[in-house]
C-alpha cells in the first residue's frame, strides 16, 4: 500500500530520509589488517669463533710392547688432549658479546621476515572482513540513482482532422532515493552468520598455518643442529687419527712399528677427512635453509650436546595430552570451523525456499518524465511492504538445498578424520617424547662404555695385546655411538616441540622451553 503526501511535508520528509542515511553511513565498520612485527635492533657482534674446531688429539702412544724409548719419542709429538665425551661438551661457545641464535630468536625473525608467514597474515585480515559483509546483508540497504536525458524529434499525431505533428525539444530528468530494510529474510539472516563463521574459519586457519611455520623452522633449526655437530664429531675424529697416524710413522721410522699400521691409520684419516668435506657441506645446506626462514645469515647455534630431557619432563598421562590436542588443536578447530560454515550454507540454501518480506521507502524527483508529462514536474514518496513468494525456480533451489546437505555432511566426516589424526599424531609424539628420553640415557651410556673401551684397547695395544685395527675399530664405534646419541637429541626435541604444538601451546611458549632445554 503507497502512500502520498503533499508538497508542503516532502520538505520534512526529504529531511528525514537524509539523515536516516547519513546515520547508515556510520554503521559500517572496517576491520584493517593487523601486522605484527617485532622490532629488534641487531647486535654488532665480532666474526664467530671457529666453534667446531676440533680439539686437541688424543695422544695413542701406539708402540710395541716393552719399547720405552719409542713411546717417549711418540707421546712427545702428541700431547694433546683425548677424544671422548667430555671433550665435545668443553669446545668453546661463541665469543664474550656473541648473540647466539636460540629458538625464540629464530621465531620473532621468522615472523618479521617470512613470506608464506606474511601471507598467513593477510589471510587471517580477510577473513574478518566477512563479519562487516555478513552484518551488511542484514542492514538497511540504500540506493540512488539520477538521470538526465536530451529528446528530441518530431511528435505525430492523427485526429479526425488530420495530421498535426509537432518537434520536440526538452530535457527529462529523474532522480529518487529508495531504502530498503528486510523484515522477515531468513537468507540474509544467514548470510550474517556465515560472515561469523567464516571469521572464525579464517582465525582457525591461520593458526594452523602458524603452527606450520613453526614446525617448518624447527626442523630446519634442528638440522642445522644435527650438521653441526656432526661436523664437530668428525673433525675431533680426523684430529685423533691426524695423531695417530703421526705416531705410527714415527714408530715406522725408528723401525720399532711396521707399515701395514701406519697405512691402516693414513686409509682411515683419508676417510675422515673426507667425512670432514661431506659434514661441511651439510652444515651450509642447513644453514641456507635456515635463513631462507629468518632472512638473514644464521649466528652461530647453541650446541646440541647439553640437551637433557629431564628439564622438560612429560608428567601428565598420555589422556591428558590426547584431551588438551582434542580441545586445542588448530587443525580440529578449522574443521570444526568449516562444518559451522557447512550450517550456514544450508540455511541460505532452505531459506529460499521461504518467503520474504522487505520495507520499501521511495523519494523520487522528476521533471518531464515522458511525453504525458511534459513540462511537468512531480515528487512523489511511498512507503510499502515488498513481499516475494517464492514459487518455481526449475528444480535449482532444491538441487541446491540438497548440495548444501551433501557438503555438511563431508565437512562432518573430515571433523572426524582431523579427530583420529591428531589423536594418532598425540600417541605417535607421546611416545617418541619417552622412548627418546630413555634412549638418549642408554646412548649416554654406550658412548661412556664405548671410550673405556677404546682406552682399554689403547693400552692393550701399548702391551701388545691388541692390534692397532682393534683400535682404530673400537674408535669408529665410539663415533657411531656419539652420532646415534646426537640423532636421538635432535629427534627428542622436534617430538617434543611437536607434541606441544598438537596440545595448543602458544608458539613462543613452545620455543621458549626448548630453549631452556638446550641450556640457553
Amino acid at each position: 500500500m503507497f502512500l502520498s503526501f503533499s508538497a508542503c511535508r516532502l520538505v520534512s520528509l526529504r529531511a528525514a530520509i537524509a539523515a536516516c542515511v547519513l546515520a547508515l553511513g556510520g554503521c559500517s565498520v572496517l576491520q584493517g589488517e593487523a601486522e605484527v612485527r617485532a622490532s629488534r635492533q641487531a647486535s654488532q657482534s665480532e666474526a664467530p669463533s671457529q666453534a667446531n674446531s676440533a680439539p686437541a688429539a688424543h695422544a695413542t702412544g701406539l708402540s710395541p710392547p716393552l719399547a720405552s724409548e719409542s713411546e717417549n719419542r711418540a707421546e712427545s709429538g702428541t700431547g694433546a688432549a683425548g677424544w671422548n665425551l667430555r671433550t665435545l661438551q668443553s669446545l668453546p661457545g661463541p665469543r664474550a658479546g656473541e648473540e647466539r641464535l636460540t629458538f625464540e630468536r629464530a621465531w620473532r625473525l621468522l615472523v618479521e621476515h617470512d613470506p608464506e608467514y606474511h601471507a598467513a597474515l593477510s589471510g587471517r585480515a580477510a577473513a574478518q572482513t566477512e563479519i562487516s559483509q555478513g552484518r551488511a546483508a542484514i542492514l538497511p540497504q540504500v540506493q540512488a540513482r539520477y538521470s538526465r536525458n536530451k529528446i528530441t524529434g518530431l511528435e505525430r499525431n492523427f485526429t479526425v482532422l488530420g495530421t498535426r505533428e509537432a518537434e520536440l525539444n526538452f530535457d527529462s530528468t529523474t532522480a529518487y532515493i529508495q531504502l530498503q530494510q528486510p523484515v522477515f529474510n531468513l537468507g540474509r539472516y544467514a548470510e550474517f552468520q556465515r560472515g561469523q563463521a567464516r571469521a572464525l574459519l579464517g582465525e582457525a586457519e591461520f593458526s594452523v598455518e602458524e603452527y606450520e611455520a613453526a614446525a617448518r623452522l624447527t626442523t630446519a633449526f634442528v638440522d642445522t643442529l644435527l650438521a653441526q655437530g656432526r661436523l664437530e664429531l668428525t673433525e675431533a675424529l680426523a684430529a685423533s687419527l691426524e695423531a695417530q697416524a703421526e705416531a705410527q710413522d714415527a714408530l715406522f721410522a725408528g723401525s720399532e712399528g711396521n707399515r701395514v699400521d701406519a697405512q691402516e691409520t693414513r686409509a682411515r684419516l683419508a676417510r675422515a677427512k673426507a667425512a670432514v668435506i661431506a659434514a661441511e657441506d651439510e652444515l651450509r645446506v642447513a644453514r641456507r635453509q635456515l635463513q631462507g626462514f629468518i632472512g638473514q645469515e644464521p649466528p652461530p647455534l647453541a650446541g646440541i650436546d647439553n640437551v637433557d630431557p629431564s628439564r622438560l619432563q612429560v608428567d601428565e598421562p598420555l589422556i591428558q595430552w590426547l584431551e588438551r590436542a582434542q580441545a586445542h588443536d588448530a587443525s580440529i578447530r578449522a574443521a570444526a570451523a568449516r562444518v559451522r560454515v557447512a550450517d550456514t550454507e544450508v540455511r541460505r540454501a532452505l531459506a529460499r525456499h521461504l518467503p520474504t518480506a522487505d520495507l520499501v521507502m521511495v523519494y523520487m524527483d522528476a521533471d518531464s518524465e515522458n511525453l504525458s508529462s511534459l513540462s511537468q514536474k512531480s515528487n512523489t514518496f511511498q512507503v510499502g511492504l515488498q513481499v516475494a513468494i517464492p514459487i518455481f525456480s526449475g528444480g535449482y533451489d532444491s538441487a541446491n538445498h540438497a548440495r548444501s546437505r551433501y557438503e555438511r555432511r563431508r565437512a562432518e566426516y573430515e571433523l572426524s578424520q582431523a579427530r583420529e589424526q591428531v589423536a594418532a599424531e598425540v600417541v605417535r609424539q607421546y611416545t617418541a617424547v619417552l622412548g627418546g628420553a630413555e634412549r638418549i640415557a642408554a646412548l649416554i651410556s654406550a658412548v661412556e662404555s664405548g671410550e673405556q673401551s677404546l682406552e682399554a684397547a689403547l693400552q692393550g695395544y701399548r702391551y701388545g695385546i691388541n692390534s692397532n685395527l682393534d683400535v682404530l675399530r673400537r674408535q669408529d664405534s665410539v663415533f657411531e655411538a656419539r652420532f646415534e646419541l646426537l640423532q636421538a637429541r635432535a629427534a627428542w626435541l622436534e617430538a617434543r616441540t611437536t607434541l606441544a604444538t598438537l596440545a595448543g601451546e602458544p608458539v613462543m611458549a613452545v620455543f621458549l622451553s626448548m630453549d631452556q632445554v638446550l641450556g640457553n
